[in-house]
């Protein structure tokens, strides 16, 4: 008869983001793929000659880790904080007179829609800095 193998213990895997922290990143994740998609694509190329959107799209790609879901409370807490900033910033600088004067209707949908962006940001901030954190945050990601 064949002793059975003892069982591993779990691996150690990355802290849970609660479930509206991941709505709120989803949410994010939609705004800013609506807003690229939207974008003139002159426009889009004219600010990356600018550098305009590298931070904005370094923030999208890493937010798909919390929309899925997964990191720990201090990548959720920078991350937001830093996708605040950023929304904040952009939602000034469409809305900008000089900005406002080139880009007619599209600044003012990219304001509403930095705007709007702010606001998520601000919300998974909030609900990440009073979710208590887990056990398991101390782990290497």
């Amino acid at each position: 008869m064949q002793t059975p193998l003892p069982s591993l213990p779990p691996a150690a895997t990355a802290a849970e983001i609660a479930p509206a922290g991941v709505w709120l990143a989803r949410a994010q994740q939609l705004k800013d793929t609506l807003t690229i998609l939207s974008l003139n694509v002159l426009l889009l190329f004219g600010l990356m000659m600018l550098g305009l959107p590298v931070p904005g799209l370094v923030l999208y790609g890493l937010r798909w880790r919390l929309a899925r879901g997964r990191g720990s409370r201090s990548f959720a807490l920078t991350l937001w904080g830093l996708g605040l900033g950023h929304e904040v910033l952009c939602a000034l600088l469409f809305s900008s007179a000089d900005l406002h004067n080139e880009l007619h209707e599209m600044a003012t949908w990219l304001t509403w829609g930095y705007s709007l962006g702010a606001l998520l940001s601000a919300a998974g901030l909030l609900q990440t800095f009073l979710n208590p954190s887990s056990p398991s945050d101390s782990l290497p990601q």
